[in-house]
C-alpha cells in the first residue's frame, strides 16, 4: 500500500494571507456588513465588494469560536444586505433549497455551464454581476475541474480495460460524461448513476439512456447493504457526494466502495478542502454547508481498507487546490 508523503504533497492546504486590515483581529461581523451594504449601494464594482466581505467571513468562520461563528452568520441572515446578495441566482437557489438541500444539481450545473443556465432566472445587473464573480471564484473554477478530473479517470479505465464497469456515486446530472471520450463513443460496459434525489436521475435518465447508463435512486448506503454487486465494478467515483457525508459515514461509504472494486479496480473520491477561500461566505450566504476536510483528513476515511488489498493509496488534488481527491486501486491487474 503506497502513500503519498502528505508533508510534501502537491495537495497541501492552500492558505492565502488574510487581508492586512484584518491581520491582528477577527473583523466585527456588523461593521464587515454594513460596509458591504454601503459599497454595494454606492457605484463600486460589486465583484470586489463580495470578495472582500468573503475575506473578512473566511476570517471569522477560521478564528471565531463555533457559537460565534453562528452569531456572526445570524448577524448576516438578519442583514438587509443578504436582500442584495440574493438577486444572485446561484446564492439564492443555495438559500431557498427548493430541492431541500443545497448544492443541489441545477445549483452545481450553475458552476459548471454558467450563464446558459439563467434563461430562467432573468438576474438584474446587481445579480448577473455576483453570478460572474461565483463562476471566476475558486469555487466555481474547483467545481469545474473536478468534472475534469472525473472524466479523465473514466477514460483512464476504458483504455485499460475493455468495457468497463463504472459506478458514479451522487451523480447529480452527471456532467462528467459529457466530457469523457469513452463515454461518448460508447466504450462502457455498464454505467450506473446513483443518487437519492429523483429529479436529477430524470434528468440523466432523458439525456444519456440511449448510452445504456442505468439510473439507481438510493441513497449511499446501497454501497454496503447488499444492493450493489462486490467485487461488480472496475471504478466507482464520488464528484461531490462527500462533500455532504459526515466523517463516521463517509468512512463506512469509502469501505464498502472499496469492496465493490474487482481486482486492479479504481475508487476515485473527491471532497473540499477545509481551507476553501469561500467557505465563510458560502455558509452565511447561501447556507451550503459542507463536510471540509483537509489532505490527512481525506486520507483517515481510507483506514478501514485493508492494506494488504491495495496496491495504490494517496492524496492528491482535485485538479484544484480548493479540492482534495482519495485515490485507491486494489491490487490485481492494474485498471
Amino acid at each position: 500500500m503506497t502513500h503519498m508523503p502528505l508533508q510534501a504533497a502537491p495537495t497541501q492546504a492552500f492558505r492565502p494571507a488574510a487581508p492586512t486590515p484584518l491581520a491582528s483581529a477577527p473583523p466585527d461581523p456588523r461593521h464587515l456588513l454594513d460596509e458591504a451594504l454601503v459599497r454595494l449601494r454606492g457605484a463600486e464594482p460589486a465583484a470586489p465588494v463580495v470578495d472582500a466581505l468573503a475575506d473578512g467571513l473566511r476570517w471569522l468562520r477560521n478564528t471565531a469560536a463555533p457559537a460565534a461563528w453562528q452569531r456572526s452568520v445570524a448577524a448576516l441572515r438578519a442583514h438587509s444586505l443578504l436582500t442584495l446578495l440574493h438577486e444572485n441566482p446561484f446564492a439564492r437557489r443555495g438559500f431557498r433549497k427548493p430541492r431541500g438541500y443545497a448544492g443541489d444539481a441545477p445549483m452545481l450545473d450553475m458552476l459548471y455551464r454558467g450563464e446558459a443556465v439563467l434563461e430562467n432566472e432573468q438576474p438584474g445587473a446587481l445579480g448577473l454581476t455576483l453570478f460572474r464573480r461565483d463562476l471566476a471564484a475558486p469555487v466555481g473554477v474547483a467545481a469545474r475541474a473536478r468534472l475534469a478530473v472525473v472524466a479523465e479517470r473514466i477514460d483512464m479505465v476504458a483504455e485499460a480495460r475493455r468495457n468497463p464497469h463504472v459506478l458514479a456515486l451522487g451523480c447529480g446530472h452527471l456532467r462528467e460524461a459529457e466530457l469523457s471520450k469513452a463515454v461518448q463513443a460508447g466504450r462502457i460496459g455498464r454505467f450506473v448513476a446513483l443518487d437519492q434525489d429523483a429529479a436529477s436521475l430524470a434528468v440523466v435518465q432523458m439525456e444519456h439512456a440511449a448510452r445504456g447508463i442505468e439510473t439507481l435512486h438510493r441513497s449511499p448506503k446501497a454501497t454496503f447493504d447488499g444492493t450493489l454487486p462486490r467485487g461488480g465494478f472496475d471504478l466507482v467515483y464520488a464528484t461531490t457526494l462527500f462533500d455532504d457525508l459526515s466523517d463516521r459515514l463517509a468512512h463506512t461509504v469509502t469501505t464498502a466502495c472499496f469492496a465493490l472494486l474487482r481486482p486492479g479496480g479504481r475508487l476515485v473520491l473527491l471532497n473540499a478542502d477545509r481551507d476553501m477561500a469561500d467557505a465563510g461566505y458560502l455558509e452565511a450566504c447561501c447556507d451550503w454547508v459542507r463536510f471540509l476536510r483537509d489532505a490527512p483528513g481525506v486520507m483517515r476515511l481510507a483506514h478501514g481498507v485493508p492494506p494488504a488489498e491495495t496496491a495504490l493509496c494517496r492524496v492528491v488534488q482535485g485538479g484544484h487546490r480548493e479540492t482534495q481527491m482519495l485515490e485507491i486501486v486494489r491490487r490485481g491487474e492494474t485498471a
